[in-house]
């Protein structure tokens, strides 16, 4: 009976243990008494009730059972209950419906957006399929909308797809935009088209998002030679000369010849002389004037360039004494790589005033010995001849 006593005890204190678990009670409340209850039951039937040891494995085993099964209705009840609170399939559904719209209205956004932009827009998949818009079909004269890499490739100039290649190959996390110039076939005839694209890594895999505009200047003047065909001509620069003499303003006038344009016009033809112009009068600009109109095309290949502020003069003659992109630069226009080569004639008109027929014949004479200098100066100063 000892033994008996002693696992009953035991049961009683683990029934006791359960209760508070169950109950979560950080203190011990109405547990103690409900485990006291169940002691005082048990010493009852040991020390009075007077029944065999059968009936005390009943007693213990059954509390023992009784109290499991308690604690597994609780626990199941608290898991329906928060599984109801957390995921409440009415307030589930709402917010699926509120995601879809949101989903929605971002992808009717995005398609409007492609379909008012002047430039094509293209997605490059993993799998080397690609997507263009219909602007993107108009500007390279491909077919469908949908079709593979490959495919595109058979419309790019023969000599331009290597580069095309080795553009995207190129991109990287860390580098992931790419640039690039090159012809596609339409209509039996080449267009120059110029792309800037993307890397995008999704689930390790690349794909690409870029954006197509034409260049080919017959057909689309807003193209990248845009400058070349809005520059203000010889006349408007006469003009500001002679207001600037009138008002006794300090300038420099720099006169510039791209001198091989002839030989590239003539290797590859106008359209690329041009895109050639157009990119080293946008540098130009960039560095030197910026959002003054101070950019005068003067004729064919020869530029005027009337620069007022001193400082953006004194950062010139730093650029041309140190040689650099101002007096050498090499472009790729797909397949073609080509250097253009500068030269320029430069004159001062002191705070006093000089005429403006003055300055400009200095300029001219200056330019003019910088051509023939053979020592193969690009530029040349009319103060120091």
């Amino acid at each position: 009976m000892n033994t008996y006593f002693i696992i009953g005890i035991l049961a009683v204190w683990l029934v006791y243990l359960l209760i508070t678990r169950v109950f979560g009670k950080k203190r011990i409340g109405y547990s103690i008494i409900v485990a006291f209850v169940f002691i005082l039951g048990f010493c009852y039937f040991f020390f009075y009730a007077g029944l065999d040891s059968e009936y005390y494995q009943y007693y213990y085993f059954g509390t023992i059972g009784f109290f499991i099964v308690i604690i597994l209705f609780v626990n199941i009840k608290k898991m329906v209950k928060k599984s109801v609170s957390e995921y409440d399939f009415f307030a589930l559904e709402k917010r699926l419906e509120e995601m879809s719209n949101t989903s929605e209205l971002l992808r009717e956004r995005f398609i409007s957006t492609i379909e008012i932009m002047n430039d094509g827009i293209a997605f490059i998949e993993a799998d080397g399929t690609m997507f263009g818009s219909d602007k993107f079909k108009e500007i390279t004269g491909i077919n469908d909308n949908e079709f593979t890499l490959e495919e595109y490739y058979k419309i790019i100039y023969k000599d331009d797809v290597y580069s095309y290649k080795n553009s995207i190959e190129k991109t990287t996390k860390k580098s992931p935009i790419y640039n690039i110039t090159y012809r596609v076939k339409k209509d039996d005839d080449y267009i120059w088209v110029k792309e800037v694209g993307k890397l995008i890594i999704l689930n390790k895999k690349n794909t690409y998002i870029s954006i197509i505009k034409p260049l080919d200047i017959k057909q689309f003047p807003e193209t990248e030679v845009e400058v070349l065909l809005s520059l203000p001509n010889y006349k408007k620069m006469y003009d500001e000369m002679q207001k600037l003499a009138r008002l006794k303003t300090t300038y420099h006038l720099v006169i510039i010849r791209l001198t091989n344009i002839p030989k590239i016009n003539e290797k590859y033809g106008r359209d690329v002389g041009d895109l050639m112009m157009g990119e080293y009068l946008k540098k130009l600009r960039y560095n030197f004037i910026k959002e003054e109109q101070s950019l005068y095309r003067i004729g064919g290949i020869d530029f005027g360039l009337i620069i007022k502020d001193e400082k953006k003069f004194e950062f010139l003659q730093r650029a041309l004494t140190g040689g650099g992109d101002l007096l050498n630069l090499k472009m790729i226009f797909g397949g073609i790589t080509q250097t253009l080569y500068p030269n320029l004639g430069i004159s001062e008109s002191p705070y006093e005033g000089k005429s403006a027929d003055q300055v400009y014949e200095e300029a001219n004479e200056a330019l003019k010995i910088s051509i023939n200098d053979p020592t193969n100066k690009n530029f040349y100063y009319y103060e120091k001849i």
